[in-house]
């Protein structure tokens, strides 16, 4: 299957541009979230080695032993709430981690290929600079946050995992308490859902790191950030206001502003919990993102046309 899926047959350009991004964001896509998980699985292990299986949560302390009795009083929907709040959170440094490739694959996307000169190389094949930028966009706020999200799936097992061994030779139940709790396929879904959610709210964003990624001489971060800085300080100065942090700050929050719908869904895990993330679609906000998005996606594309170098 997977011959099948790196293998080009014929003419498949689009196909080709995305194993391009691959290969050349496999640190980003692959190695950042395995390395993140790998580190926290063992420092799981060791320290409850260390620390005679003792866990910090809320700045208290128990052993593994305290904390599942105390699981094992909750009623069933506060512990369903309590079991779906553990494995959402465990994911955030792998999610941060993966926020932070998207970030600077997307400023580094059409800068470096400029800066080691393979643009003219990819420029004399026949794919065009429309479908260059679209592989590399959607590698930033698709691919590389569905691969984070493979990883968190199997970070979420391993807690389970690790929580399942520590009721051996309890009275408790690992099934009652952790493994009937939480409904796996929603869980996923609604993480999967979320992320899609996020990618097209943040899509303003990283079309403005994209668009400065293709007209950069040097430093890219500086040149998204600087002007951006630089206005929102006039902005306050002249008008007391905050519209453009605070726009930014919406698109990039999963907790604020128009993206606090999918933090709320995300605090009750059913079934239902993916399709109410998706009413977020009808708000205007959205539309106007995608219309900024597009105008500056279209600037991308015709700076590549135009820039060899």
């Amino acid at each position: 299957m997977l011959a099948s899926i790196i293998k080009v047959n014929g003419y498949q350009p689009f196909k080709t541009m995305m194993l391009r991004e691959y290969w050349e964001n496999r640190r980003a896509i692959f190695m950042t979230p395995l390395v993140i998980t790998g580190v926290f699985m063992v420092l799981i292990i060791v320290s409850m080695g260390i620390f005679g299986e003792r866990i910090h949560i809320d700045g208290e302390s128990f052993t593994v032993g305290e904390f599942i009795s105390q699981m094992s009083a909750f009623e069933a929907q506060k512990l369903q709430e309590h079991v779906n709040h553990m494995l959402l959170a465990s994911t955030m440094p792998i999610l941060i981690g993966a926020w932070f490739c998207m970030v600077f694959t997307a400023l580094g996307s059409l800068y470096d290929e400029r800066k080691d000169n393979s643009i003219l190389f990819w420029k004399s094949m026949p794919v065009s600079d429309l479908q260059t930028v679209i592989s590399k966009l959607l590698t930033v706020i698709l691919v590389i946050p569905l691969v984070a999200l493979g990883f968190s799936f199997i970070f979420q097992i391993f807690l389970l995992i690790v929580g399942s061994l520590a009721t051996i030779g309890t009275e408790h139940s690992a099934w009652d308490l952790l493994w009937s709790s939480v409904n796996l396929p929603a869980l996923i879904m609604a993480e999967l859902s979320a992320i899609i959610m996020y990618g097209l709210w943040a899509l303003p964003v990283f079309a403005w790191f994209m668009l400065v990624s293709v007209a950069a001489k040097r430093t890219p971060l500086l040149l998204a950030t600087i002007p951006v800085a630089v206005t929102a300080v006039i902005e306050e100065l002249f008008f007391d206001t905050h519209y453009l942090i605070e726009f930014i700050g919406r698109r990039l929050s999963i907790n604020g502003g128009e993206n606090s719908a999918m933090s709320n869904e995300m605090k009750q895990i059913s079934a239902n919990t993916s399709l109410d993330m998706f009413k977020s679609v009808t708000e205007p906000g959205l539309w106007i993102g995608f219309g900024i998005a597009a105008i500056m996606l279209y600037a991308t594309v015709w700076l590549r046309k135009r820039n060899s170098l």
